[in-house]
Order: structure tokens, then sequence, then C-alpha cells
């Protein structure tokens, strides 16, 4: 290797003691060659580029009894027992590399060679003080780090007249071996080694291992105990990447009648003559032939004939059931109006009254039952190519408590404002409800209710039938079909995120959803108060799955913006139930998670006296408790600062903290407000005042839609706070002069749009995805994945053949 490669020492790579008096040791970030200090020459026999590193690693001083040894062969090798390499003399060894195709290097089995050098002979053993230094020598070979050699250097601080430094000239007595490299000391080294090897695997990967990844990923899920239960071997549905563009339909799938019957290809009386009589469907729809905007002016004057919310919602979904095309042209007709009858907050009250009101089967229902035997639910699926899934097990619905089987309303309304607001194919989405029974007495008693009469499952049964789900989803749609956990309960959200995340493409919007919009609430608030996040004070009031989330992501954010981790925990504050959470709290009622943000304080019941006692700049609710943020409170707020900020988050609209009115009366019109569901512009003083809403709505179906068009496996919680930052960089000054934390609900599907975009440029510049070659237009090529509402042709191309 000598002739084909220089030696260099960079000054990033030569280590030193730190601080604490341990080696600095060669890293990904550390090992760089810089190249004006480096030459470099190429291999003959090879097409890349080879450096050699030198790093240096003082150990501890020893106090030896040195003999000098004529002409003595100095070697080291490790013992089979002790993990230590030593010094034996008379021994020799070669250089050992580690294999090109290995992504670490194996330090149990190395043997270095080492250069004698002679003495002058002493005429008696002597005792000396000595330094040893290890010098480790590794190849940087395209990305790939690999181990060349170990030396060793011993400074004598009493040396003789003949020499001042030899290198490895003293040899240890037999009886007694010195340790020149400790177990501890080559652990690290193997690591930061390997470390090296996988950081510059990643920068250097390509279309081909990409795919490979990906391949090696839908085979790397272990199926085999699921699918066994089927009589199969891990048996896989979905194996490599999916299309990426137009419609996935047959053309000759379908005809006739069914185009009227079909929710996917009816057009209503938008079919023209001549389409009416080749389907044969002719005199049976009314002779007038409308257009795509008659129909939608038709549909909207008798939504507006209605007078409450859950007819409008009714008179939707049943338009869903009818003509689906037609229903996303309505919703896309008005955004601001139209949301807040599909979601929150109509939604929270179609999910208590989902029983009464069920009409069509939307989605799959998979009950404890079907144990065992999910899978084969799963197929019963008329679609194969699904991308995403929203599944609830109904426990925490909103902030009305535990609805069972009603809670399907959540899964169905979240994925059509995935096709609405981001464009997601409506049969590439898979709403479900997993029924594992309800607490709830009163819908077990209802004699309407649509779901299992028992007591909710929990425990080890509970967990086997999620992870039987989880896999059986791999299994069917392949691992990089999206599931968004949706309203399970406190105890159940946090820790299968926990469980999940790093080896399924999931993601739990309660916790990571909400977190991120209220991040880019106030990080647009800050924009006009003039400050940074880490000169404010957070006090949140509640600790569920909304708080807890927001509260990790502002401290990422925070550690973002210079802070230590100790320093941005002591800027958020959280009281639940039982008060300010603080260290030995007495009354308890501290788990893990809200341990996490303890403060050192002394416990404080109210919430009226901790906002006295730490006098926030921000304050969040997410406690689902009405009207909790009273006058004091909110007059409080406002003497404690110029421009307070509140957020009332809890949904629905009657479980808000309080209602914008009252934010803005409280605080003579000075505070930044926003809320989880939508209230009206508030006039103060001659100024109409407008308040945010902070809908999830604004964050989920971007971050979603990146992932997808990504080819995402799993999703950080990095991809949050970029999603957080892009939403606030996308409210303008007018947003913010009339208040306003997000830009305007019909521009929603614009954000969703640069959400992806920046999703997808992390995720390729991380190595997370798995769609290649990268688009060179990302805008472009995402806009090409999503769905169009307006009609397409009944019949396909036609072309004259060529005799």
């Amino acid at each position: 290797m000598g002739n084909s490669s220089s030696i260099c020492s960079d000054r990033n790579a030569v280590s030193s003691i730190n601080d604490n008096g341990s080696p600095v040791y060669p890293t990904a970030y550390n090992s760089s060659c810089n190249s004006a200090n480096v030459q470099t020459t190429k291999n003959q026999n090879q097409n890349h580029h080879q450096h050699i590193y030198k790093t240096t690693i003082p150990v501890n001083e020893h106090e030896t009894a040195d003999s000098c040894m004529n002409g003595g062969t100095i070697a080291q090798h490790q013992r089979n027992n002790n993990d230590v390499i030593n010094i034996k003399p008379n021994e020799s060894c070669c250089c050992a590399t580690s294999n090109n195709n290995t992504t670490g290097t194996n330090f149990k089995n190395i043997q270095t060679e080492t250069t004698t050098v002679r003495s002058s002979q002493r005429n008696k053993n002597h005792t000396t003080t000595t330094k040893t230094a290890t010098t480790i020598e590794y190849e940087l070979s395209n990305g790939i780090a690999k181990l060349c050699k170990i030396s060793t250097s011993r400074i004598a601080e009493e040396p003789t007249s003949d020499s001042v430094e030899s290198k490895s000239s003293c040899v240890c007595n037999d009886t007694k071996l010195t340790p020149l490299l400790s177990s501890t000391d080559l652990e690290n080294l193997n690591k930061n080694l390997n470390t090296i090897n996988e950081f510059n695997q990643k920068l250097n990967s390509n279309v081909n291992k990409s795919i490979n990844y990906q391949q090696r990923a839908n085979y790397s899920m272990d199926c085999k105990e699921f699918s066994k239960l089927n009589g199969n071997d891990d048996e896989r549905d979905c194996i490599g990447l999916h299309g990426t563009a137009g419609e996935s339909d047959v053309p000759g799938k379908i005809s006739g009648l069914e185009h009227l019957k079909n929710k996917k290809y009816n057009k209503g009386l938008a079919f023209c003559l001549e389409e009416r009589q080749l389907l044969g469907i002719h005199g049976l729809l009314p002779a007038v032939v409308k257009t795509e905007e008659e129909q939608v002016t038709h549909s909207l004057i008798l939504l507006n004939r209605l007078e409450n919310n859950l007819d409008k919602y009714m008179y939707l979904s049943d338009l869903a059931e009818r003509n689906e095309r037609l229903f996303y042209k309505v919703l896309a007709s008005d955004v601001s109006k139209m949301m807040p009858i599909v979601y929150t907050p109509t939604v929270g009250l179609a999910c208590q009254n989902f029983s009464k009101i069920f009409t069509h089967p939307k989605g799959m229902y998979i009950t404890l039952n079907d144990s065992g035997h999910i899978y084969d639910v799963l197929k019963n699926w008329p679609e194969t190519d699904v991308r995403a899934i929203v599944v609830t097990d109904g426990e925490r619905i909103l902030g009305l408590g535990d609805l069972g089987a009603n809670g399907m309303g959540i899964p169905v309304g979240k994925l059509s404002l995935y096709t609405a607001l981001a464009g997601i194919k409506p049969s590439q989405c898979l709403p479900i409800t997993l029924d594992v029974g309800t607490n709830n007495q009163s819908l077990r008693d209802d004699l309407l209710y649509v779901g299992l009469r028992r007591n909710r499952l929990s425990g080890v049964v509970y967990d086997e039938f999620i992870d039987e789900f989880m896999h059986a989803v791999v299994r069917r749609f392949g691992q990089n079909c999206l599931i968004q956990f949706e309203d399970f309960g406190n105890a159940n959200a946090f820790r299968l995120l926990a469980k999940y995340r790093d080896n399924f493409c999931t993601f739990n919007d309660d916790i990571q959803g909400t977190a991120s919009v209220a991040l880019a609430g106030i990080l647009s608030s800050l924009k006009i108060k003039d400050t940074a996040l880490k000169e404010n004070t957070i006090l949140f009031f509640g600790a569920g799955e909304a708080a807890l989330g927001i509260a990790g992501l502002c401290l990422m954010a925070l550690i973002d913006n210079g802070l230590t981790e100790e320093e941005a925990k002591k800027r958020i504050w959280m009281v639940d139930s039982k008060g300010l959470i603080v260290v030995d709290r007495p009354k308890g009622g501290l788990t893990s998670h809200k341990l996490r943000f303890a403060q050192n304080h002394e416990p404080i019941d109210c919430l009226a006296e901790v906002v006295k006692a730490v006098k926030p700049t921000v304050l969040i609710g997410a406690a689902a408790v009405g009207g909790a943020f009273t006058q004091d409170i909110l007059e409080s707020m406002a003497l404690y600062n110029d421009i307070p900020i509140i957020f009332a988050l809890s949904n629905p609209t009657d479980k808000a903290e309080c209602t914008a009115e009252e934010a803005y009366t409280h605080t003579k019109g000075t505070c930044i407000f926003a809320s989880g569901s939508p209230f009206q512009p508030v006039e103060y003083n001659g100024k109409l005042l407008h308040p945010g809403q902070g809908n999830n709505s604004y964050i989920f179906p971007g971050v979603a839609l990146g992932v997808i068009c990504a080819g995402m496996l799993t999703i950080p919680e990095e991809i949050f706070l970029i999603a957080a930052e892009k939403l606030a960089s996308l409210c303008t000054p007018s947003d913010l002069a009339k208040g306003s934390l997000y830009p305007p609900l019909h521009k929603i599907t614009k954000c969703s749009v640069e959400i992806a975009i920046s999703v997808m440029d992390y995720a390729y510049k991380n190595g997370l995805a798995t769609v290649r070659p990268e688009p060179a237009d990302k805008a472009k090529f995402i806009r090409a994945q999503m769905y169009n509402p307006n009609y397409q042709p009944t019949f396909p191309k036609t072309w004259l053949q060529k005799l």
C-alpha cells in the first residue's frame, strides 16, 4: 500500500486528549481530509483515490522495569481472554487490513507490524517512567475506512544518552506485561470507524444501492410468524417500489351500468349523449347534460339549504359515496368553509352520533375476534395499491373520550383531507378502525351501537393484536405503506409510537402533527414580537399526547436554537390535573414522559397561581377543559407581557380553553391568539383581529405526501420540525399584520406541496428516500402524483393498426 498511497496528517484527523483526559478518536466528522494539506495518489489497479490518515492516541503513563535487548523484535498482539493489546518479546506478525466489502473492522484479531529500533546496551536493569502513544493508521477509500496499522511509541522521561525516543524499543518483562491499548479504547475506535463507514455509505449511495435497499427493506420485516398462521412461509403481496404516476385503473375493468353505480366512475348528469349511448345507460338519466361547474353549483345549493352542520356532514358523506370526484370538487370550491364540516369541529359530533347516522360502510373494521386472521381481512379490501392508512382504536376521540367503533369518523375525515388538501389519490387511502371494545357503558347499552359490546381489550393480548395488524399491513401493502396512528389513548399512543417508529413508516398525528402545527404558530408569533424562541418561557395546560408532543418538539427547536437540553427544559413548564409538574410531586401522577419536563420547584395546584409564579410569555392549552383560561389568567398574561401568546388548541369548540373573543377582550387586544377549532374574526377597538387556527391539516397532508413521493420507510422526528419551520415561513407579512399565524385555508394545498418538497429534500439528503432517481424538479414530480378531481375520459384512447 505504501507505494500507492501517501500518508497525511490532517489537522482534523490528529487526535488529542480532551478535557476529561480521554483520547479523541477519529469520527465521521473529524476524519475528512483537507484537500489543501493532503497529497492524493491513484492506485494503478483501482479507479478510486486512497488517503491514509494518522491518528495518535496518547495512553496512560507506565512505570516499568525495562531491560534492553540487542536486536530484539517487538510485536504486539491481543490475548484471547483479556481483550488487551500487550507487548511481548521476540514475536513478529504482519499488517492486517479489513476487507473492502465490510462495513466495520473487527479488532479482536488484529496483529500489527512494528519497526525495531536498536538502543545501546545497558549494564543493568533500571526503572523509568515512560509515556506510551499508539498511532492508528487507516485508509479512507471511496468513503470506506480500512485499518492499516497500529504502532506504538514510548517516550521516557529519564532518557539515556543514546536515545531520547525509541519506537517500541523497550520490552516489558515476561512477568509484567504492560497494556498499550485497553479494551475500552479499542471498542471506541471500532465504533468510530464503523460510524465513518455508515456515514459515508449514506452520502455515496447510488441508484442501484437505493433500489437494493428498498428490496431488502421489504424483505427485512419478519412476517413469518404471522404468515404461518395462513399456511405460508413469509409470503409477501407487495415487494419493491410502487408506480409513481397516472391512474391505476384498468380500462376494461367495468362497463355499462357499473359506470353509474361505481363512485369512482360515476359522472351523474355530466355523462354526454355519446357516452350514455355507448355505455348502454341512455334513458336511465334525464335528458339534460350538465358541466362539472354546474354540478358543483347544484351541490352547493343543496348543501346550503341544510341548517345544521351534522346534516351537511351527512349530505357530503352521501355525495362521496355516489360521485367521488364531484365530492372533492365541492370541497375544493371553498376549503375554508368545507373543512369545519368534514373535519373539526363537526366530525366530533358525527362520531358521537356515528351509529345513528351510519348508512354506507366506509373503510375497514378489524375486531379482536379477527386475531390470527387480520391479513385475511385486509385482503378483502378491493384496492391493492394502498399508500396511506389512518387507524384508530377509538379510545380517545378528540376531547370526547372513548367512542369505540364510532371513532371511524376520524380516519374517514383525515383521509378525505389527505386527498382534498394534498392530492393523495382516494384509492390509495384506507381508513381502519380496530374494534377492541369500549369502556363507555352508555355505548354498550345503545341499541344502535355498531361496535363490539364488551370492555376494551388491554395488556399483552392488546399488544399482540396491534403487532399482528402492523405486520399484516406490511405483508399486504408493503413496508413503505404509511400508517398514521390517530386518537389512541395516552397510555398506548406514546408506547406504540416508540415501538414502531424505527421499523415502520408511521407517525402519530395527535403527538407529532399537533406539535408541528403548534410550533409553526409559535415561530410565526415570534416574528410579530421580534424575539427568538430561546428568549421565551412556555407554559402548557395539559400533559397528554398533544401537550407532550408540542413540548418535545419545542425542546428540539430550542436545542436547535443553540441551547443545551437542560437549558431548554428550564423554558418549558407543564400543568396537569394534579398541578404543576415538579420533581417529587407529593400528589404523584408523574409518568416517564411527564418527568422529562419536571421542574425543581415547589408544587402549585392552581393554573392561575402557576401563571403568576412562572410568568410565561406563551400559554398553550391542550387539556380539553373548556373555559380553563379564565379572565384572571388572561389578564395576568397581559400584565406580564406586552404581547402575550395564547393558544387554546383543544377540540371540539366547546372544549377550547377560551374563545377568541375572550382572549382579545381580557388582554385588551394585545394578545396573539390561535385555536384548534375555527373562530370568527373579532373586532376590538375598531380593529378586526383574525385568530389563527392551529389545525393539524396544515401539517399531516403535506408530510404524508412527501413521505409517499420519496418512498420513505421510516419518519424521523426531524421531519416535523422541518414541516413547522416551512409552514411558518409561508405565513406572509400581511397574514401576520392581521393577527393570523397561519396562511389562509384557501392556500392550504400550496402549503402541503411546499412541505412535501421540504420532506423530500430531507429524505434524499439523509439517505431515507427509496424512489430513484432523485427528481430534478421535486415540485413538478409531486404535482404529477396528485389526484385530479376532474372527470376522466370514459373510454380508452384508440389508434389505427398498420397492416
